[in-house]
């Protein structure tokens, strides 16, 4: 089994377990993936977290879901141009990390400091997001559709 290290920060617990506003780690990692990637932030250096601030995910967790193998193949051949990307899942779920650390550092901007529950803040970056873009498309447009749907519901 392949897993990935990646910088795990006390907001993971607040999202997913305190607050349930995603359900497994991973599906926050994706998030923070995509929010690096629209806001073209991926750390290179230091994606892994250091000193009780790393995670460790079981790739076939990601596999599991359709979309997730697909923005993890995206991401991966659209940083590197190469082919092989497409099917090389280490390679995947590094790039993938290191979006996702990207996100994180946005994330914490965005709505890490919110004292309680940060459903609202998150919603709202969605919201803003996609007044930005406007009508977002392809793979990572299903998946801010997806979140906000899902965000929306429990609203």
């Amino acid at each position: 089994m392949i897993t990935q290290k990646y910088n795990k920060s006390e907001l993971y617990d607040r999202v997913v377990e305190r607050h349930g506003i995603f359900e497994n780690s991973y599906d926050f990692m994706v998030f923070l993936a995509v929010m690096g990637y629209r806001e073209n932030r991926r750390i290179t250096s230091e994606y892994l977290g250091n000193d009780g601030m790393s995670g460790e995910i079981g790739v076939d967790n990601l596999k599991k879901n359709e979309l997730y193998r697909t923005v993890m193949a995206c991401l991966a051949f659209q940083e590197t141009n190469d082919p092989t990307a497409l099917v090389n899942e280490r390679k995947q779920a590094k790039i993938l990390a290191q979006y996702a650390a990207g996100g994180l550092e946005i994330a914490e901007q965005e709505f890490g400091t919110v004292a309680g529950d940060p459903t609202d803040a998150v919603v709202n970056y969605i919201r803003s997001a996609q007044d930005e873009d406007i009508n977002p498309s392809g793979e990572l447009g299903k998946i801010v559709s997806s979140f906000d749907e899902e965000m929306m519901q429990d609203n």
